[in-house]
């Protein structure tokens, strides 16, 4: 449970890009070729082990590997996509993604039953989210992502909305790094531009809250989670 009594929405963005920020210095501080290098030492030190017999082999793979520069600039490329992306367009964007899931909250007459509204998203390769929204009752602040489900009664499920929020134009193909052995290089740049995504819907959720468009939401205080498939809930924004 999140230690303030109460947490205002700039203080949610900035824990949002904490977790972006982190993964990013993490990535931008290091190659491909220099992440070969660090596993080959690693394994060569035997922190790292192989359970299928073919350590000898795997050492020769990654002392190849790791004299092999040619991906970097692949690498840096994509990281670079990061740096120059074009945040105010996919705010724009995502503002446009919530007036269609919130049209559906208004068109089902339920809005005043709903006090949360929860954004689950599939694996990268499937961007359109569903949002589930849940009834009157008490729903946690969060300062790190976690699970919550036996912090609030999730029978008390109001409405779901299969199509939600569609999060492909925010997340780059990172495909191109999909093949590297050893190493999960593409699933590192996808959680990347996955977590960049939940700083701009923050921004659109304040854009629409600044414009007097969350007004409908009348139960309070109102919060948007996000998640990824099985994964912990993070918070999103909050009404109060």
């Amino acid at each position: 449970m999140c230690s303030h009594s109460f947490m205002d929405n700039l203080q949610i963005l900035i824990k949002l890009e904490q977790q972006r920020d982190v993964l990013f210095q993490k990535l931008n501080s290091t190659t491909i070729s220099e992440q070969y290098k660090e596993l080959y030492t690693e394994m060569k030190a035997g922190r790292v082990f192989v359970f299928d017999n073919s350590e000898k082999q795997t050492l020769s793979n990654l002392k190849r590997l790791s004299k092999d520069t040619s991906l970097d600039i692949a690498y840096n490329t994509k990281l670079a996509e990061y740096l120059n992306f074009n945040t105010e367009e996919v705010i724009g964007y995502f503002v446009n993604e919530f007036a269609k899931t919130f049209t559906e909250i208004t068109n089902s007459g339920k809005q005043d039953d709903i006090q949360a509204c929860f954004i689950e998203y599939d694996d990268y390769a499937h961007a359109m989210s569903c949002v589930t929204c849940y009834g009157h009752q008490d729903y946690p602040l969060i300062d790190e992502p976690r699970y919550i489900t036996n912090e609030f009664d999730y029978t008390k499920q109001v409405l779901f909305i299969e199509n939600g929020i569609n999060f492909k134009p925010a997340w780059n193909d990172c495909s191109t790094l999909d093949s590297q052995f050893y190493l999960e290089i593409n699933s590192e740049l996808e959680q990347l531009f996955k977590l960049h995504s939940r700083t701009l819907l923050n921004k659109a959720l304040d854009r629409l809250n600044t414009n007097a468009q969350l007004t409908f939401l009348k139960a309070k205080p109102f919060t948007f989670y996000i998640n990824e498939h099985d994964c912990e809930e993070m918070m999103l924004y909050r009404l109060k």
